[in-house]
């Protein structure tokens, strides 16, 4: 059954699912072919998804419009009034945090959908166990695939307990695995991309760019189960970013091509002031890399915070916002 599992896992590979295998190991043994139908589902409905990107951006858009309506859609965002005001968690708030929640971005309508796909994945199961310890309710042959998923030891799984962090986990998963498929539909040169990890030298106190696996495609080291984990950096200071919005998706994505970078919290996961500190640190290096390359002299990229459920849009809204940005232009 293992070998299935991951079979299964290396084809499709997308954590719409990765949920499911979790639900599979630890509950289903022997539904593989209703897991097989899971992953389909999960791929069509993140097609569905695709049609809605490329009315915001299309596939051969050409590198002089892309920075424009990148501006367009910024200018354009429709955010909710808790995100307009702040409002809401973290209770005490820096006043950099504040900027980030408030800020605004393109895609707001597609990562509000990747996080509403992400808080509804089947974790009924998961939360009927809440408080008790991960190691009594996994078998112990699925100890190391649900280990990787959750980028844990099976010892550190061993002492973890069923609660909101492990299901955070999950959730920020799927949503990496989902804008991953999206970019291989792509062909690597989606407008989002997923856990970008910044290397860090001490000596020079400097971030280092992105590793990449080719011209566009963010570079993974870990398994076929979590891509992700471990991060191609791994040296003290290393960060990794939930997404990245490159100015000109058809180029590398180094210090110099970056639009924004978007963090996104679920409920119930810590909101850290020296995160974002971080994130600033990088954006002024990037700010200075720009000036030096002659690429800009404003800023290094727009720092986003994205709540959820807070600071996502709803189905009315997305439509409104989409029907305001035609042909890179804001509709009155």
């Amino acid at each position: 059954m293992l070998p299935v599992i991951i079979g299964i896992i290396e084809l499709a590979g997308y954590a719409a699912t990765a949920y499911e295998l979790y639900r599979t190991a630890t509950n289903a043994y022997g539904e593989v072919k209703n897991y097989q139908d899971n992953i389909k589902k999960a791929k069509d409905e993140i097609k569905k998804i695709m049609q809605n990107l490329d009315k915001e951006i299309t596939d051969k858009i050409d590198r002089q419009r892309e920075k424009v309506l990148l501006t367009t859609l910024t200018s354009g965002d429709k955010q909710t009034n808790t995100t307009k005001s702040a409002s809401g968690r973290p209770q005490v708030k820096s006043n950099l945090i504040t900027a980030a929640i408030k800020q605004k971005i393109p895609f707001r309508p597609i990562i509000s959908q990747i996080c509403e796909k992400a808080d509804h994945l089947p974790m009924i199961q998961l939360r009927k166990q809440k408080g008790k310890k991960l190691k009594d309710v996994i078998p112990k042959s699925k100890v190391d695939i649900v280990a990787k998923l959750l980028k844990m030891t099976a010892q550190e799984l061993a002492g973890a307990n069923v609660d909101e962090y492990i299901i955070i986990r999950l959730k920020q998963l799927a949503v990496n695995f989902m804008f991953e498929f999206m970019d291989e539909l792509l062909k690597w040169r989606s407008p989002l991309k997923a856990e970008v990890c910044f290397g860090y030298d001490i000596k020079t106190k400097k971030y280092l760019a992105p590793q990449l696996a080719s011209q566009t495609r963010i570079k993974r080291v870990g398994s076929e189960l979590n891509p992700f984990w471990p991060m191609p950096y791994k040296d003290k200071g290393t960060i990794g970013a939930d997404i990245i919005i490159p100015e000109y998706r058809g180029e590398p994505l180094t210090l110099t091509n970056i639009f924004a970078l978007v963090e996104i919290k679920f409920q119930n996961d810590v909101i850290k002031d020296s995160q974002f500190q971080s994130y600033n640190a990088l954006k002024l290096q990037c700010a200075k890399a720009k000036y030096a390359s002659k690429v800009t002299s404003n800023e290094g990229f727009k720092l986003s915070l994205l709540r959820y459920p807070e600071d996502a849009i709803s189905s009315e809204d997305k439509k409104i916002s989409q029907s305001k940005v035609k042909g890179g232009k804001i509709l009155k």
